[in-house]
């Protein structure tokens, strides 16, 4: 069942864009994995999360995030990402949401589903719901009506729970500004940096070396490593057998026709009047007379490019006259693409307020919205599902092969009755890069994780599916000195920078505590005193760059107490610091922002209640998950 449910899941015609139709079927399955399956990843409260539900879901989530970040989403970004923890928590935030509607007795009626399904487009022909349509698209991935209904039921009921927990949040004009102004405050400081790198007298002898060394042998360790033989199943090899007929091109593309449509565009030029975000208002309306101006000069005839090129405050479309292409009204801020997208082709704009500044705007050619004509994307969609297609022929090969090498109990025989090539890696370390290998971590894991002469389930890894059996290991050893001599030296004199940096900054600090000023001390040490630009709270450091531990602290400084308690360390050294200004923003920004403001603070609480609520719940459940399964 597990290679059934594989199959169809790698299938173009469950990447469908349905709506709730993919969302119901990725959370729960196709048929009962609970029943199918005795392997598991967690239980909650008794239900079982298995590792069929699991990588359904994990599956998705690299599938949405290789949508956003194409080839960027390799090994690395994935961890950042934290997806599989994030997969997981998705199961169980979504079966205690579940258990939680049982208990509080919520249901839908017949009535609430039947218009819940009828609005879902992709069950829909010319804005009605169509009952063919909704079966076809249904029977092409394998999902009878009653069962499709049942988990979009359930669907509902989560939507239900979530809206009641949810309704009881506002958020007050007082609310709103608090945090405007808590947002939009402002601060500069003066500090002095001591770089370790500036000491550079740092000369350590033999004996302190091999001290050091006896002392951190755990850094040099060399960590176990595993050989390994493994067979590839490469989706590219696999695109040639894959045959996509011209109906299913055909269907696929009456299913997904908004993904080709082209929006409407437009072609504009523009003068920017840049306004700075912390302007007063006489600054703002002085920039805009400046602005009504040149708009007189251009619309008496004057050329629209040659005026872009003498008065325009942006760098990227000065030089070209103020012409920014053709853009959807996506691309732009929302006050520029209103007015452009408003305008004939040759009109000139009023001037428009984003919080660049001001804008003169003029229109230069506008392209219509297009409807996509089926051949002219029918290539484009055959690669499409040739790919996903490909997928799943390499995931059934690499399974039957895998049955075979598993009952062979080695992978090599049965790579040469399947004519299969065998590759072997070298000895690697769990974090070390394996040649010819894609994703790295996710192979190193596997590896790791088996026994000795112990052959892996089908691994899927970006470029196709390996099968992995481990042929040899070695232990992890410490090295002789020798062998790790010049990375000794090398930490230690760090290590000694590091400290001296770290030791004349609290000398400083100290001295400033006790009473002296900031610069009278600083020019006793011959030290060099820089100011920071005011900056927010959310904002780089002007000169610094975003090191959050000095933001905090900077904006913990009160003209009171104006001298920070410790040493902050950063990306470059040991800073000490002292509150130069702070600058609170005008109401009146407030009042301009207002509508903005609550909505991105009802956003935030929403989501902070939602987490709290699913965070009580965990803490009152009954939760485990498998051993060393997120490792």
């Amino acid at each position: 069942m597990l290679s059934l449910m594989r199959k169809h899941a790698g299938s173009w015609l469950i990447k469908l864009a349905l709506g709730a139709i993919v969302i119901v079927f990725i959370f729960w399955g196709v048929g009962s994995y609970r029943a199918q399956r005795e392997n598991r990843v967690a239980v909650v409260n008794g239900a079982v999360i298995s590792l069929d539900e699991y990588r359904a879901v994990y599956d998705q989530l690299i599938q949405q995030y290789r949508e956003q970040f194409g080839d960027s989403l390799d090994e690395n970004l994935i961890k950042t990402l934290g997806l599989k923890k994030k997969a997981l928590d998705e199961l169980i935030d979504r079966e205690l949401l579940l258990q939680e509607a049982n208990r509080l007795g919520l249901r839908v009626t017949k009535e609430e589903l039947a218009r819940a399904i009828q609005q879902v487009p992709a069950f829909q022909r010319n804005g009605h719901f169509d009952q063919m349509q909704y079966e076809r698209i249904l029977a092409y991935n394998r999902m009878s009506p009653e069962t499709y209904e049942a988990r979009k039921a359930q669907a509902l009921i989560m939507e239900r729970i979530q809206a009641l927990i949810l309704s009881c949040i506002k958020v007050s004009d007082a609310e709103a500004l608090e945090t405007f102004k808590w947002r939009e405050k402002q601060v500069s400081f003066k500090y002095v940096l001591f770089k370790p790198s500036s000491y550079q007298d740092v000369k350590p002898t033999p004996e302190e070396v091999k001290t050091y060394f006896s002392k951190n042998k755990e850094r040099y360790e060399i960590p176990p490593k595993v050989k390994v033989r493994y067979v590839t199943f490469p989706f590219k090899e696999f695109e040639s057998k894959a045959n996509i007929s011209e109906e299913e091109i055909s269907q696929y593309f009456e299913l997904n026709k908004e993904q080709y449509a082209t929006p409407k565009k437009v072609r504009a030029q523009h003068i920017l009047f840049k306004v700075p975000q912390d302007a007063k208002q006489e600054v703002i309306d002085s920039v805009r007379k400046k602005a009504l101006k040149v708009l007189k000069e251009a619309r008496a005839g004057a050329d629209f490019a040659t005026l872009a090129r003498k008065y325009s405050d942006d760098p990227g479309s000065k030089k070209k006259g103020g012409d920014l292409g053709f853009f959807t009204r996506d691309r732009m801020v929302k006050p520029f693409s209103d007015a452009a997208f408003a305008l004939a082709p040759g009109k000139i704009s009023e001037p428009v307020r984003t919080r660049f500044g001001w804008h003169l705007i003029k229109v230069t050619a506008v392209q219509e919205a297009k409807e996509p004509v089926l051949a002219e994307v029918s290539d484009k969609i055959r690669r499409k599902l040739v790919k996903d297609a490909a997928r799943t022929l390499a995931y059934d090969r690499a399974n039957e092969i895998y049955d075979a090498c598993y009952a062979a109990g080695r992978i090599d025989s049965v790579a040469e009755a399947y004519k299969l090539n065998v590759h072997e890696t070298p000895f690697f370390a769990r974090t070390e890069s394996v040649p010819g290998i894609a994703m790295t971590e996710e192979f190193a894991r596997t590896a790791f994780d088996l026994e000795e002469n112990e052959i892996s389930e089908p691994l899927e890894l970006s470029d196709g599916y390996y099968i992995l059996e481990k042929i040899d290991q070695k232990p992890s050893t410490i090295p002789e000195l020798k062998a790790v001599e010049n990375r000794v030296r090398k930490d230690l004199i760090r290590d000694r920078q590091q400290e001296l940096a770290s030791n004349d900054a609290e000398d400083f600090l100290n001295c400033l505590k006790a009473g002296e000023e900031f610069e009278k001390e600083a020019g006793k040490r011959k030290l060099k005193v820089k100011t920071t630009d005011f900056f927010k709270r959310f904002g780089p450091i002007p000169g610094i760059g975003f090191e959050q531990e000095l933001i905090n602290a900077a904006f913990s400084l009160t003209p009171s107490k104006p001298l920070a308690d410790t040493v902050i360390k950063g990306n470059e050294g040991y800073y000490v610091i002292c509150l130069k200004e702070r600058k609170a923003p005008e109401e009146k920004e407030f009042e301009a922002n207002k509508s903005e403001i609550k909505s991105r603070l009802m956003l935030q609480k929403r989501q902070e209640c939602m987490e709290q609520w699913l965070a009580g719940l965990r803490r009152h459940s009954d939760i485990s998950i498998e051993k060393h399964f997120l490792e």
